[in-house]
This record gives structure tokens, C-alpha cells and sequence, in this order.
């Protein structure tokens, strides 16, 4: 049997929908990594600043970064269920969370605080600093009230 004008047309839109679909998962992907980035020298910049009023903190390789001996993740999550994609940096150290979510038409909230993800990229909004060190006081307090446990 041989393919109809119509189930070529059929088929044509479902994969114009998974291109698109693709192409968005991909450039969500790619500005969610970079935004992990980003924060991450923020939380850094927040982590030596109390590594230098002598409390015990890692800085060092930014990639695992501790308070109180436990780890910092700041990591990109893609949820990527057809048709839909949803980007987000998720930063957690022991019971303290912060998600940052980056939007289709390419802004960042983060905390309330909308910015588009150029201006982001060109210098750190004050909103987006302070949320990174709320995020870093919280979980500091959280690990010195709980040694790191989750309760």
C-alpha cells in the first residue's frame, strides 16, 4: 500500500511538531547550562566571601563547593515531555532549595525577579546576587542547625 496525500500530510505535521519540540528541548538545554554556570560563580563569590570571615566552608574546585562539609548542587534540570519543555537551574545543599527557571521567550526568574538571560549574561542583576545569597545564608543556617541531615 502506498502512502495518501493525506497520511503524508499526517505524518508531515507530526514531525514538524518533533522538530519543533527538538529544537526548543535543545535550546532550553544549552541556556539552562549556561545559567547553571553563571550561578555557580555567584554561590562561589557568596561561599568565599564566608570562607574569608573564617568559616568552614569549600570553595575550591568550584564544582564542589561545601558548607559545613556538605555539598552544593546547582544543577540545569530539562523536563522534556512532548510537547512541552521546561528548563530550571535547581540549587540544593542539604534541606535549602532555589530553582531558577528560564522561560521560552528566554527570560530567568529567579526569586520573583524576572531578567532577560542577555542582561544576565553582560553583568549580574542585584536581585539575582541577592537571591544567590539568601539561597547560600539559608543553607549555611540549615547545615549548622541540622549538621547537614534532611529532617
Amino acid at each position: 500500500m502506498a502512502l495518501t496525500e493525506s497520511m503524508k500530510l499526517i505524518l508531515t505535521g507530526a514531525i514538524k511538531d518533533w522538530t519543533k519540540f527538538a529544537v526548543e528541548r535543545e535550546r532550553l538545554t544549552l541556556a539552562s547550562n549556561e545559567l547553571a554556570v553563571i550561578t555557580r560563580k555567584v554561590v562561589h563569590d557568596c561561599i568565599l566571601f564566608l570562607k574569608t570571615n573564617n568559616i568552614d566552608v569549600q570553595c575550591e574546585p568550584p564544582d564542589e563547593m561545601k558548607i559545613l562539609g556538605v555539598l552544593v548542587h546547582i544543577d540545569p534540570v530539562i523536563d522534556a515531555t512532548f510537547p512541552n519543555v521546561k528548563a530550571s537551574v535547581v540549587l540544593k545543599c542539604s534541606g535549602s532549595t532555589r530553582a531558577i527557571l528560564v522561560n521560552p521567550n528566554m527570560t530567568i526568574s529567579a526569586g520573583g525577579n524576572i531578567v532577560t538571560f542577555d542582561e544576565l549574561k553582560k553583568s549580574i542583576p542585584a536581585a539575582f546576587a541577592t537571591n544567590a545569597a539568601d539561597f547560600v545564608r539559608d543553607s549555611f543556617i540549615y547545615v549548622a542547625r541540622t549538621g547537614g541531615k534532611e529532617e
